[in-house]
């Protein structure tokens, strides 16, 4: 497990990490469409995803620092 600088516990605690999907930002429906069957051809995640953290001591969300920190996290 990922080690962090928790702001709420003021030391380095072990954090889990899950994925959240990114907002969708309002496009139209021609675009929204073209941009699904683009990624679904060139075999992409058609969801944006991003990295979140949470301290496993108090649950709260930390703001990651540097993005090679949780490189190292492994899938349950």
């Amino acid at each position: 497990m990922p080690q962090e600088y928790c702001h709420c516990c003021a030391k380095v605690t072990p954090h889990k990490v899950v994925m959240k999907r990114c907002e969708d930002t309002n496009h139209s429906m021609v675009k929204s469409m073209a941009c699904f069957f683009a990624t679904l051809f060139q075999g992409a995640h058609y969801m944006k995803m991003e990295k979140q953290c949470f301290c496993r001591v108090c649950n709260s969300q930390t703001e990651r620092v540097n993005s090679n920190s949780f490189s190292d996290a492994e899938v349950a």
